[in-house]
């Protein structure tokens, strides 16, 4: 129908639907903002702390969580050890104005970082483990893994065996793609070769990117070569969805997904693979909005190239059911 959106402060916004409504959350320039359709709705709020708010969550239609940009930290003697931020939670109120007000951040847990809402918990990520915090911040270690991709409101998980697109100070094997965990439920596993960017969709399954080869150093990880794969469930096998294709983005309530080609266009593709249509030349990191009516992508700006621009595109629903006589 129609498309908008608002530049963003850094090469790196990360942002994220609200749950509940048409509202970004997005990272900025020493905090973050609150998006929201329409001029002089854009709030941006800066961290008295001077807190990084990498990879932020929502964990509901008014309370988000973030964490530190890094994992680990190196020190000046050469050890790894964890980062010493760990996650905090804002909470969101609505002001008599209309405006939405965000409390100043409450740290939750003292380590850890790329929070994951899984029910009522929050699965985190600190070196090679992966944690589960409770509401209250108390820790429960999970098991060995990286990148976690809990699913939100089931009993699934998955996990990558290596990092792979980040340095790997523990298996001491660079470049090593591994296996893609995916626990169904609990004494159901299964494995995807050389996956990552998994991503649960509506319908209980997984959808993942599938690297070719071992990404190159210096070089873009997709430019070895990837796929997009779908797995229905445990008993399934694997469905090319899309060739030459990553970073997934499952539509909330269809089997449809979008994804970025490999010259860079966001493309609608079906689970089956039957389809593919190209949405736009350009964009990045797709992610569609609660009900699925409106799809958010990162577009390069060629004379700023430390910014993105965010763009929102809004569809229109047509009802595909036979009308009856």
């Amino acid at each position: 129908l129609r498309s908008y959106g608002w530049d963003a402060t850094i090469a790196d916004p990360q942002a994220a639907w609200n749950p509940d409504r048409y509202q970004v959350l997005a990272r900025s320039a020493g905090g973050f903002v609150l998006l929201e359709e329409g001029a002089g709705k854009q709030q941006y709020f800066a961290s008295r702390h001077k807190y990084d708010t990498a990879f932020p969550v929502w964990i509901n239609h008014y309370q988000f969580a973030f964490g530190p940009k890094q994992n680990v930290l190196t020190l000046e003697d050469g050890r790894i050890v964890a980062t010493n931020e760990g996650v905090s939670v804002v909470t969101v109120y609505t002001a008599l104005s209309g405006k939405s007000l965000p409390d100043a951040p409450k740290p939750l847990t003292k380590y850890g970082y790329r929070p994951k809402v899984w029910g009522k918990n929050l699965v985190i990520a600190s070196e090679q483990r992966i944690y589960v915090a409770d509401v209250y911040g108390t820790m429960a270690e999970f098991g060995p893994g990286f990148f976690p991709e809990p699913q939100r409101n089931g009993d699934g998980i998955t996990w990558q065996e290596f990092p792979v697109l980040e340095k790997d100070y523990w298996s001491g094997v660079e470049g090593k793609r591994g296996n893609l965990y995916i626990r169904w439920k609990k004494g159901t596993t299964t494995l995807l070769a050389n996956a990552i960017e998994a991503k649960w969709t509506h319908n209980g399954g997984v959808i993942a990117t599938v690297l070719r080869s071992d990404p190159l150093p210096g070089q873009p990880w997709w430019s070895v070569g990837t796929d997009i794969y779908y797995i229905a469930n445990a008993k399934s096998h694997p469905v090319l969805v899309a060739a030459d294709a990553r970073t997934p983005a499952p539509h909330p309530t269809l089997p449809v997904c979008a994804v970025v080609g490999k010259t860079g266009a966001v493309n609608i593709c079906g689970y089956d693979g039957a389809f593919r249509h190209q949405l736009a030349p350009m964009g990045d990191n797709p992610a569609w909005s609660h009900d699925g009516r409106r799809l958010l992508t990162e577009e390069p700006i060629d004379e700023k190239p430390d910014t993105k621009y965010l763009r929102v595109v809004v569809f229109k629903t047509i009802d595909l059911a036979p009308k009856k006589k």
